[in-house]
């Protein structure tokens, strides 16, 4: 969900506006938008309704969440000239607060129906006192790539329509047509995914000189950037780290021997990392500094509830999910202590199953947050919100031990066998570098790369390709291909 609206800023496609006549070519009274200018009109609203800061209300992120879905569930109708009956014409949103005790307030933001894009993503930030400079200096007169004709065929009215002869075209943002093929695709962009490598090559070696003295000075184990930002935007992190350093030695001395994290959030990570949050400012980032001390103190508590909670579940292993989004170590426990808690209260009225193994050593278990599902995961573990009943658990876990069993077993297979091949397409296509998307399972990793290799007419030599969902070409060159390309 989340991950559809973040896509305008990775995807570099264009959104083209359509006139309200049902004429064949796009309208020439609109200015085009590319995705870029999309997230970057967009940007201020990320950093103020995203989930991952509501990590201490989870009322408030669940809000937030099923809004963004709804808002890209819209967006996709838009895309295929279609609304929903069930689209709401507004959606609530909470906006981040300054404070960290409050969480925040409430806005509505109108879903609106325009064909002009301009339009739509003015009235998302006027909604929330956000600045529209950006947009209101767009120049107005259209600029398009090419001069084209496009075809288009419309239906009769469907029941979900309610458009009449208005639509609009947002080119999908994640997506392309299932036509499109990778050999075409390279073809009209390899020069570009290039150009850009090479273009940034003087900044990225910059900003490794400035890591390397940043890691030296604060004496840091290691410094990462998990933000999904471009890199230009990493610079900018580690320029207002080092004047941090200057300004503020004796409190960055709590940062030596540790591992830092510029991502979505800021706190401790389960695996004691230290996470600061791209979209704070200076005052925010040294404020929670200070206090790692205290935050370490759950992180210590962890592997103690997390043995609590094995042994209740006759030695299950308590895990983390093979690609799970950072989380808290103080919000972790909480979730900890509840499904303990809960599981005690059902032992309390009866046994387990009969059904149950004495022993459930081999399986594992994922405790999440309260807005988590109640599922096998493609690897094989048990994902369970900390708020899950009891009973509800058991019965679950009673009924997919064979399910939990078999995936984890061709998880351990085919983990194995993806990195072989993993080595095999970065050498024999010359890659400079090759990684995949979290949700890229390796049993789906593992076909695509079975069928690049046995196109060795493809040409990749020296471009960073991620495997995701979708075609792109990012600002800093990387290729972006979906893993069940055609040729």
């Amino acid at each position: 969900m989340w991950t559809s609206l973040c896509g305008m800023y990775r995807c570099g496609q264009y959104v083209f506006p359509r006139s309200s006549g049902y004429g064949g070519s796009l309208s020439g009274g609109m200015r085009f938008l590319s995705n870029a200018e999309v997230a970057t009109a967009l940007r201020p609203f990320y950093f103020v309704v995203h989930p991952d800061l509501f990590g201490r209300f989870p009322d408030q992120r669940a809000v937030n969440e099923e809004s963004l879905k709804l808002l890209s569930a819209h967006l996709e109708a838009l895309n295929n000239r279609r609304v929903l009956q069930s689209t709401p014409t507004v959606l609530p949103f909470y906006l981040r607060s300054a404070t960290a005790s409050n969480p925040g307030k409430m806005v509505r933001v109108p879903v609106e129906r325009s064909a002009d894009p301009k339009r739509v993503l003015k009235k998302i930030l006027q909604s929330c006192d956000l600045s529209t400079e950006y947009l209101d200096k767009m120049p107005q007169t259209p600029e398009r790539p090419e001069r084209r004709r496009v075809n288009y065929t419309f239906t009769q009215h469907q029941p979900e329509d309610d458009l009449s002869d208005e639509f609009v075209i947002f080119q999908n943002i994640n997506k392309v047509k299932d036509d499109k093929t990778l050999t075409g695709w390279l073809r009209n962009n390899f020069d570009m995914a290039l150009q850009r490598k090479n273009n940034l090559l003087g900044l990225r070696e910059e900003i490794k000189k400035l890591e390397e003295k940043v890691k030296e000075r604060l004496k840091l184990k290691d410094l990462r950037y998990e933000c999904g930002w471009n890199v230009e935007h990493y610079r900018a992190c580690l320029r207002s780290l080092e004047s941090l350093a200057n300004l503020h030695p004796k409190d960055l001395s709590h940062l030596e021997n540790r591992i830092l994290v510029f991502a979505a959030f800021t706190g401790i990570s389960l695996d004691g990392h230290v996470m600061l949050f791209t979209g704070d400012v200076q005052h925010n980032w040294i404020d929670f500094i200070r206090n790692i001390p205290k935050h370490d103190a759950y992180l210590m508590k962890i592997p103690a509830y997390e043995y609590g909670l094995s042994q209740i579940l006759r030695k299950i292993k308590i895990g983390r999910r093979k690609f799970m989004p950072k989380t808290q170590a103080g919000f972790y426990t909480n979730h900890l202590r509840k499904v303990t808690t809960t599981l005690l209260d059902y032992l309390g009225r009866q046994q387990y199953p009969a059904s149950w193994p004495e022993d459930l050593s081999e399986y594992e278990i994922v405790i999440e947050s309260e807005a988590g599902p109640l599922m096998v995961s493609p690897t094989g573990q048990f994902i369970a919100p900390s708020t899950c009943p009891g009973g509800i658990l058991v019965d679950f876990i009673s009924s997919n031990l064979t399910e939990a069993r078999e995936r984890s077993k061709l998880y351990k297979s085919n983990k194995h066998v993806e990195v072989d091949l993993h080595n095999k397409c970065v050498s024999s296509l010359r890659l400079s570098s090759l990684t995949k998307d979290d949700s890229v399972t390796p049993e789906k990793m593992i076909k695509c790369l079975e069928r690049l290799l046995r196109e060795s007419q493809l040409n990749f030599t020296g471009c960073d390709v991620f495997i995701t969902h979708y075609y792109s070409v990012l600002s800093d060159g990387t290729v972006c291909i979906p893993w069940d390309w055609k040729m």
